[in-house]
């Protein structure tokens, strides 16, 4: 049986709604699942990259954590073209999906935004696992040394070296269609990748 190949794509939904979103689409896939609409077997993963933080509020001056999105509006979605085609034409709260200029489908047309499997994990594992608030820069970087992160909860994670004026420096991780997500990183913890 030939095993069905998933991209990442990015879905946009209604400002805060992500988590909603993702909620409903996964309700739905399960209804069309057992209405056998998809096979049992078809494969989707949903994702809001978020971060906690301690904020302090102004009238009490109270700590209270909360939760801040780092890509408020998009829903990232991983699962086959087919099922993608699906949740487009049939998932009202999915108000599109981002496409890419720069690449054309066989018949001519633009294909969807794509983010390569090895880039959103990384991108998950750099916003679960980290230890610094990342914000998401869509600007162009001008990339510095290419590095490792050598010791820690992040081992292994290639990124890109950006020092500030002030000294800081912090790694820029490339993410397709988002831009950089960057984080704070102690000079002492990279290495450098020929």
């Amino acid at each position: 049986m030939e095993k069905k190949t998933t991209s990442w794509f990015v879905a946009v939904v209604t400002p805060n709604t992500e988590k909603r979103s993702a909620e409903r689409l996964t309700r739905l896939v399960t209804q069309w699942k057992s209405a056998q609409v998809i096979a049992p077997t078809e494969p989707i993963t949903t994702y809001v990259p978020s971060q906690k933080e301690i904020r302090i509020q102004p009238s009490t001056s109270r700590r209270v954590e909360v939760e801040r999105l780092l890509c408020p509006c998009y829903l990232f979605i991983e699962c086959s073209d087919q099922l993608r085609y699906k949740i487009a034409s049939e998932a009202s709260f999915i108000h599109r999906f981002l496409m890419d200029r720069a690449s054309t489908t066989p018949s001519g047309r633009n294909d969807f935004a794509r983010i390569p499997h090895p880039q959103m994990l990384n991108f998950i594992r750099m916003v679960g696992d980290g230890d610094s608030p990342i914000t998401i820069d869509p600007t162009r970087l001008r990339a510095g040394s290419k590095v490792r992160i050598k010791t820690g909860r992040l081992r292994g994670i290639e990124a890109f070296l950006e020092e500030s004026p002030n000294g800081t420096t912090s790694i820029a991780l490339r993410v397709n269609f988002l831009g950089y997500a960057k984080m704070n990183c102690p000079i002492e913890l990279l290495e450098l990748i020929e």
